[in-house]
């Protein structure tokens, strides 16, 4: 039985539409968290394809053959009748004469030369394991794919846009993506009631890391497991776990390695509870058993070591417990996910936002609890502002450094440095009052507070045209707002992927015309002056929320077409 997409997923399919059909030779990201139901974005997305576009040669391809089952169970309930098979040793199928292969990357990524036409388009499900060297096994893959076929289309599909080891996907040297076709944000799925919210008590046990090494991004796995894995913490942790999950249906707990996970195995079972554990060296047929009798109700607490952490999907886990640290944000947004899959209550309407928020406080699993003992919350910040961005330039340092020193006269609108109290042009004197935004805490929760917008008063505004530092990237216009305290930058974009963005700009500003095509387009149009902008400070960046023009709104993210 088809099911029918959700607002923000139509949404996502139409914007990946259009990216692919205005942006050539590109790669695009679709963008979307846990439980935003990927499997049921790529199965929708292939249909349509082959409704347009009959017999396109299709591989989608993963990981974990737990991401390929349940991928391929959707695109057969969603795309009834289609010719598809796997390409996979752990689920002894391979076919590669199929109009759509779902392919496991172990087995398949030397296999490009044996498919019975080349690829037109490949699906990558969690893509932020493709990493930036070109000698890895998914890279290898797909340029022998692009050897073959130049025209061939890359889409990724990710809660978590970035690598520790590399930065975001679609930066850097070497990088296969280009652009971010589609993003919706945890945030909104918090609040539109798609996702169950993570609660964290304080935990009196605490697992340190102090002392151990990192490599690629995290704690070398062998010390960090010699570092935690003692009695004297075990212990203390387990019987707070069974204390603070005491009305806990479901435990998920994440060891630092399998003797650690043997350790707390043993000690949930010596207190007389149902646990298991599952490793990389279980077995599949007993993996397979474990996990039925989890989602079953059967076992109450499942300990694993990196194994569950992707392609799990258990809706009423409503206890996961940190007993390892980690550095890495990917592991850390990808281990909270596997809780905040909601289990809605019937009887209500989930089609409106009220109905699922209604839904999921008078279900059984209200929440999920959080035992953070490995303190990676206070070390990450919150799961929905995790991010990595790239390092400055020693040239965007210095650029910087010029505009914290800058202010601009509200009289004359001249240039001035920070420390003038007078305009040298027109002898304007600056009150100057201090404008700081409040962060106490934050680091402390697992879901940020909302960030509360600056208005400032526009005094003068250009446009310029801003070229892509990186090969592939679309130009934008760059739109310069000077207030009183700063030049807030805004960045436009009115080609590539990000079109949609452009418009949207566009429209609040001259509602009544035909949107540029090109940014050298947009620099030949006099656009007004706005009243105030909105600006969020995000780090060191200043991000335009709203931009605030004779009564007209324009919102920075369109989410909906």
């Amino acid at each position: 039985m088809t099911k029918t997409l959700r607002p923000y997923q139509e949404a996502a399919i139409q914007l990946l539409w259009r990216y692919l059909h205005t942006t050539q030779s590109t790669h695009p990201l679709v963008v979307a968290p846990v439980g935003a139901g990927k499997s049921l974005l790529i199965a929708e997305f292939i249909k349509r394809i082959h409704q347009e576009y009959p017999r396109t040669r299709i591989v989608m391809v993963t990981h974990v053959k737990e991401l390929l089952t349940q991928n391929m169970e959707e695109l057969k309930n969603q795309y009834i009748g289609c010719d598809a098979a796997y390409f996979s040793a752990g689920l002894n199928q391979k076919r590669l004469n199929n109009d759509i292969t779902y392919a496991s990357i172990q087995s398949v990524w030397e296999k490009a030369n044996e498919f019975n036409r080349a690829p037109e388009l490949i699906l990558v499900d969690e893509c932020h394991l493709i990493p930036h060297n070109t000698a890895t096994r998914y890279r290898k893959f797909i340029d022998d794919c692009l050897a073959l076929n130049p025209n061939l289309r890359v889409i990724g599909f990710t809660g978590t846009p970035f690598r520790a080891d590399s930065g975001r996907l679609d930066e850097g040297k070497n990088r296969l993506f280009n652009d971010v076709a589609y993003e919706i944000s945890m945030r909104f799925m918090f609040d539109e009631g798609w996702l169950c919210r993570p609660i964290v008590p304080a935990t009196e046990t605490i697992l340190s890391a102090e002392g151990v090494h990192s490599r690629g991004g995290d704690y070398i796995a062998s010390e960090l497991e010699a570092a935690v894995n003692k009695d004297e913490l075990t212990k203390p942790c387990v019987q707070e776990i069974i204390k603070l999950g005491a009305d806990r249906k479901r435990w998920l707990v994440f060891a630092a390695g399998i003797s650690h996970c043997e350790s707390i195995t043993l000690e949930m079972q010596a207190n007389g509870i149902d646990a298991e554990m599952i490793t990389g060296k279980t077995p599949k047929a007993r993996r397979k058993e474990i996990i039925e009798r989890y989602n079953k109700g059967e076992l109450k607490c499942l300990v694993n070591v990196a194994v569950l952490t992707t392609g799990f999907n258990s809706p009423p886990v409503d206890l996961l417990a940190f007993m390892r640290p980690t550095r890495s944000p990917v592991l850390y947004v990808q281990t909270v996910g596997r809780g905040l899959r909601p289990v809605y209550e019937q009887g209500y309407d989930l089609n409106t936002t009220q109905g699922r928020l209604d839904a999921i406080e008078n279900s059984q699993k209200k929440n999920c609890l959080v035992l953070d003992f490995g303190q990676v919350i206070e070390s990450l910040g919150a799961i929905d502002k995790v991010e990595i961005r790239k390092k400055d330039t020693p040239e965007e340092k210095t650029e910087k450094g010029k505009e914290k020193e800058k202010k601009i006269c509200p009289a004359c609108a001249a240039v001035c440095f920070v420390q003038q109290m007078t305009c040298h042009a027109c002898g304007y004197v600056f009150f100057e009052r201090a404008l700081k935004l409040t962060s106490a805490d934050k680091e402390s929760k697992i879901i940020s507070e909302p960030d509360m917008p600056i208005t400032y008063k526009v005094i003068g505004m250009k446009t310029y045209f801003h070229a892509a530092k990186e090969e592939g990237k679309s130009p934008t216009m760059r739109v310069e707002y000077a207030t009183m305290f700063k030049t807030i930058k805004e960045w436009v974009s009115f080609e590539g992927g990000a079109r949609f963005r452009g418009e949207a700009w566009h429209k609040n500003m001259l509602p009544h015309t035909q949107a540029p095509k090109t940014v050298a387009e947009a620099l030949l149009i006099q656009y007004p002056k706005p009243d105030t902008v909105d600006v969020i400070k995000e780090g060191d960046w200043d991000r335009v929320q709203k931009v605030n023009l004779k009564g007209a709104v324009y919102n920075d993210i369109p989410f909906i077409l």
